[in-house]
């Protein structure tokens, strides 16, 4: 059977945690086989909730800061499978305090050559190098390979010197370095070069994107992408962040209804507060007048649920309030062809050869462009029901804390039932 892969852009710790239940209720049920987790966040408190709440560090956008990777000890090596095609940056952060780590710089100058660095450890935040003289350099034409996960290998030996072989060949070892305590190990890539991480086995895996991009979202579909022969038999979830309901008992349907009708290029889950579907579950009868008029938003983008905070708070009150938890659209599958929010969606991993998205508006690109560019519609289905918190023109005014507590008491039951 196809693997599931769910794929959250994160990420906002508050919004955030009522998701993670859901998700790993799900995981423990075997109805969601992968949680792909890309490290969006904009404020440094969020990002360091994302690297502790989820899994190890799988890929790293080529401007993404250092990440954790282990640790080396005497007669107990680090050894990585790093996909990268140059400048592949390793930090040895020695055990016992101090105030200097080094940095090995592997492929560097173009894949011609590598060096040892002694820098303090503010350099693990930033990447300027400027003046930074080298300990020891070689070159080391086309060191990495391309073409294969090159095998890297840093030991220590009983001494605490330590040495690095690259592909099976010996790279440097350097006497004048003491890890004789164990030191920490940090990698990150570039220079334009990002850096996968192979034998990373975990079912929850972290994605660092490049730092303050404006619209970041094009790297994880380039991702998926890139990789076709890797993925072309999975199907992809995407969520956001802030979903916080989940019909855990029609999930797997709508897994099932997007794996069996290729024709449409992305499926939507039912979903509350999302304009396009708040429209169709008015024409349902599923939402009364008295909650408010949800017309249909021009062209299926913006409207005035997406711009008013007190209509999120009334539709969102009122869905709590339901017994049912669901807001059934007039038919089962709405085939559309206009723009729609992607707030829950699923694709077929054979089509990721079309979706290799240039920068800009992913949401776009997915349920207009594309859908035109192969004259096949997109659809949202029925029975599957989630609740998306917020869009950003909601954001001022929005019972923020009320809602949370309110969804988190909702998951509680749903998950406990």
């Amino acid at each position: 059977m196809a693997p599931v892969i769910l794929v959250t852009f994160a990420g906002r710790q508050k919004r955030m945690e009522i998701l993670t239940r859901y998700v790993h209720s799900a995981m423990d049920a075997g109805i969601i086989d992968e949680w792909h987790v890309w490290d969006f966040t904009r404020s440094q408190e969020d990002h360091e909730w994302v690297t502790r709440e989820f899994g190890p560090v799988r890929f790293m956008g080529s401007d993404a800061p250092y990440q954790s990777k282990g640790s080396v000890a005497p007669n107990q090596p680090l050894r990585l499978s790093a996909t990268i095609t140059n400048d592949l940056h390793i930090a040895i952060i020695p055990n016992g305090g101090g105030d200097d780590y080094f940095e090995l710089v592997v492929g560097g100058w173009n894949n011609s050559h590598s060096a040892l660095r002694k820098l303090p450890r503010s350099g693990l935040t930033h990447f300027d190098r400027d003046g930074v003289p080298a300990l020891w350099m070689r070159a080391t034409p086309g060191i990495l390979s391309p073409g294969t996960p090159n095998q890297i290998v840093l030991n220590v030996d009983a001494a605490g010197v330590p040495s690095l072989h690259v592909n099976n060949v010996a790279i440097g070892s350097w006497s004048e370095l003491d890890i004789s305590a164990g030191a920490s190990i940090m990698v990150r890539g570039g220079w334009g070069a990002s850096l996968e991480l192979g034998n990373v086995r975990s079912r929850i895996q972290r994605f660092v994107g490049n730092p303050n991009e404006h619209m970041p979202y094009w790297q994880a579909y380039h991702f998926y992408a890139s990789r076709l022969q890797a993925f072309s038999d999975s199907i992809f979830l995407k969520c956001d962040d802030d979903i916080v309901y989940m019909d855990l008992e029609k999930l797997s349907d709508f897994i099932e209804f997007r794996r069996t009708n290729p024709k449409y290029v992305i499926v939507s889950a039912n979903v509350v507060n999302n304009g396009v579907c708040a429209h169709w579950q008015q024409l349902a009868g599923s939402i009364p007048e008295a909650v408010g008029h949800f017309e249909r938003p021009p062209g299926g983008f913006g409207g005035s649920l997406w711009q008013s905070a007190a209509r999120a708070n009334e539709l969102h009150d009122y869905f709590l309030q339901t017994n049912s938890k669901h807001l059934p659209l007039p038919s089962k599958v709405i085939e559309w062809q206009e723009r729609q929010s992607i707030n829950f969606i699923a694709w077929l991993g054979k089509d990721l050869v079309h979706m290799a998205l240039p920068k800009g508006d992913d949401e776009r690109a997915l349920t207009v462009d594309l859908p035109d560019l192969l004259n096949r519609p997109t659809a949202i289905y029925s029975d599957f029901t989630v609740s998306h918190l917020s869009f950003g023109p909601q954001e001022q005014g929005l019972a923020l804390d009320h809602l949370i507590g309110a969804y988190d008491e909702l998951m509680r039951s749903s998950i406990a039932a």
